[in-house]
């Protein structure tokens, strides 16, 4: 009776197991299916009176705005199946621009009226945009974009980079502007003063001259650390904002970004945040002495979680931003629990347990054996993880040698297992 119950237990962790295997290699697997909360990018509008930002609710991330306060908040997008995010007010606040990211992670870019109608797509799907920025006339959009197909390979494996575009508002007159593949191009500002498009790649800042029609290194380069992210200009107090890595967490695994300020006049620096986390966003508000940006509250997790924030640039006083979200849809709850806890930990487990029930059953004549086949399922897993990066692709190798290397932890665990059982009938007798 005892064997028929194990047998049982046998059958049953081994079905949980298949069907956890299965969800996770069939199952949609992106951890913003049910999340609710702030996403990423922000933008303030000239006359400081609104704010727009993207939200997720349950899974579905749209567009809104709000006033400064955080009251009045209005939905302006309205994703089907898509992710919309990084919002940008145009210079005379009638119109707002996004980006529209789909399954595959490409993106497309949107422009709407300030109040979400007449939303137009600008880019077609061979187009990957990562992001953009509006004119000093507001009739110009000016964008960073990549070859779609090129942006779904892996890193080391694409052939084109980003380069520099421009489209007209109507979205005609479409042009490229930069025949460079950069690596990167990200924190890209309208410099009305100077005419130029300026934005980074790694540690280089650059610039586009609209009038020359050529790249150069931007006068900020030579003034600004090296390693600095989420790089804003302020005109009007010819100041920038970026956050850099703390100096105190780069002796740890897991850096922290903090927030900073410099007088581009003076040279002048000053660190305005400590939370030991990741800052990200920083708007400058233009007639406020204050700079509002989003903490990722949860670095390095995923989905981020998110808390809107202001600093002022005196005092360095912080204060969160609380926003007057309209009501949103209920989570699904079951389906929500079941997403979070079939995972990696969750095979493991089962895995585990499975063949610590296989070893009861043969105890105690081939009480190694279980762990043995164990073994041997987590060196030939070795083998194919080497095969897969030789013949395939490095980063599926890499994926295949982390699950060997779950396996052989398992079998550790299996290993002892059988051995406590020996002992303890040796005991017995």
């Amino acid at each position: 009776m005892k064997k028929k119950a194990v047998v049982g237990t046998i059958a049953i962790v081994a079905l949980l197991l298949m069907s956890s295997i299965t969800y996770l290699l069939l199952g949609d697997r992106d951890a913003y299916k049910y999340h609710t909360g702030l996403g990423s990018g922000l933008a303030i509008s000239k006359d400081d009176q609104h704010i727009a930002f993207s939200y997720f609710n349950n899974g579905s991330s749209a567009i809104y705005t709000a006033r400064q306060d955080g009251t009045d908040v209005k939905r302006v997008s309205n994703p089907d199946q898509v992710y919309h995010s990084n919002p940008q007010f145009s210079s005379d606040g009638r119109k707002i621009l996004y980006l529209s990211r789909n399954k595959d992670r490409i993106q497309s870019l949107y422009t709407a009226n300030v109040d979400g109608t007449n939303p137009k797509k600008l880019s077609d799907n061979s187009q990957h945009i990562s992001g953009a920025v509006f004119s000093d006339d507001s009739e110009t959009i000016f964008f960073s974009s990549m070859p779609a197909e090129e942006s779904l390979k892996s890193e080391g494996e694409t052939k084109e980079g980003f380069d520099l575009f421009s489209v007209k508002i109507d979205g005609s007159g479409m042009q490229q502007l930069t025949d460079r593949d950069f690596y990167t191009m990200e924190s890209l500002i309208f410099s009305a003063e100077k005419k130029e498009i300026i934005f980074k790649d790694f540690d280089d800042i650059n610039a586009f001259d609209l009038e020359d029609q050529r790249v150069y290194t931007s006068d900020l380069h030579g003034k600004m650390p090296n390693d600095v992210f989420n790089l804003t200009l302020s005109p009007e107090r010819n100041a920038v904002a970026y956050t850099m890595v703390a100096g105190e967490s780069k002796e740890n695994s897991l850096y922290e970004y903090e927030l900073f300020y410099q007088d581009l006049q003076n040279g002048e620096k000053k660190r305005l945040t400590d939370l030991n986390t990741s800052v990200v966003s920083p708007q400058f508000f233009n007639e406020e002495n204050e700079i509002l940006f989003l903490a990722y509250i949860n670095w390095p997790g995923e989905p981020e979680e998110y808390t809107l924030r202001t600093v002022n640039l005196e005092t360095k006083k912080l204060e969160e931003l609380t926003l007057d979200m309209p009501e949103l849809q209920p989570s699904n709850f079951v389906m929500k629990a079941i997403d979070y806890s079939v995972n990696s930990w969750t095979v493991g487990l089962l895995y585990t347990v499975l063949f610590m029930l296989i070893t009861v059953y043969v105890f105690p004549a081939r009480v190694f054996l279980p762990s043995f086949i164990s073994l041997s399922i987590g060196m030939l897993t070795i083998v194919a993880s080497i095969i897969v990066a030789a013949t395939v692709d490095p980063w599926a190798g890499i994926g295949v040698g982390m699950l060997a290397t779950g396996v052989l932890a398992c079998t550790i665990v299996q290993f002892i297992f059988a051995f406590g059982l020996k002992l303890y009938k040796k005991g017995a007798k």
